[in-house]
């Protein structure tokens, strides 16, 4: 013999789809609501079932918007956030979305964290051919492994770190080896006999691909920053040569012989 159906009034059939779908009830406080209130009793599977027959789902309809997918891919490509961090800045920023909305639209933009198994030989291909493009183009030998990270993402390239470094330690193993030797270098010591017996002038070079030139001097016994430039003149070389002659107070520069080793010769 069948169990009996448990019939439900329709005012109560609307008040449960009004607490699942929009006051986001749990099929379990609404089984124990019903049965506190209405005086109905079922089990939470059981309405489970009921709420599928009706249509009910909790999934709520966010309407794209181009303001919206702006800023996710400003928070994705430029920011270079998580899904869970891009939800957490988009609500507080007023636009009410899901963890899952958001990987929906990251989805339905194309855009996938993963590579699937099959396609894994062709990525890993055109990776090596866009690190070979990329270093050829511009200047990423400088660049340390999240400043490059950080390069691909806002060039809209989609690669986790480590293959992106893999890459680069083939496309580049020179490059590699030395910027390795340079961060075990060991730095020696001296001795100065005095204040402004020596100065030791260099420049900031990471922030000129941005053509913001930014060069300091400190004096090399009291380790006092004797002046600082930042700017964008292309004459900054020649500002900070007539500033040290007119200051005329050192014996001796100390500089890595770069560009301005010619001007050191003049003065």
């Amino acid at each position: 013999m069948p169990r009996p159906t448990i019939a439900i009034p329709p005012e109560i059939e609307q008040w449960i789809k009004d607490q699942y779908c929009y006051e986001h009830k749990t099929a379990e406080e609404l089984v124990q609501a019903l049965a506190n209130e209405h005086d109905i009793e079922m089990t939470s599977r059981t309405l489970g079932r009921r709420l599928q027959e009706w249509g009910c789902k909790k999934q709520t309809r966010v309407n794209y918007t181009f303001e919206l997918v702006s800023r996710f891919l400003i928070l994705f490509y430029q920011m270079v956030l998580d899904d869970k961090t891009i939800t957490y800045i988009l609500n507080v920023e007023g636009m009410s979305i899901s963890y899952s909305n958001v990987a929906r639209l990251r989805r339905k933009l194309g855009i996938r964290r993963r590579v699937r198994a099959g396609d894994y030989d062709i990525a890993w291909e055109e990776l090596i051919a866009i690190v070979e493009r990329e270093f050829h183009e511009g200047m990423l030998r400088n660049y340390g492994r999240n400043f490059l990270y950080a390069h691909f993402r806002r060039s809209q390239y989609l690669v986790s770190r480590y293959r992106l470094w893999e890459a680069v330690r083939i496309v580049d193993p020179e490059g590699i080896a030395l910027r390795t030797g340079d961060a075990n270098r060991k730095r020696g010591s001296y001795e100065v006999p005095g204040p402004n017996w020596i100065w030791s002038l260099d420049g900031y070079c990471k922030v000129e691909l941005v053509e913001i030139q930014i060069y300091a001097a400190i004096d090399a016994f009291s380790r006092m920053v004797l002046w600082i430039y930042v700017g964008i003149s292309g004459r900054i070389i020649r500002l900070i040569w007539a500033y040290s002659v007119h200051k005329n107070c050192m014996v001796k520069l100390g500089n890595n012989c770069g560009r301005w080793a010619g001007l050191i010769t003049g003065y």
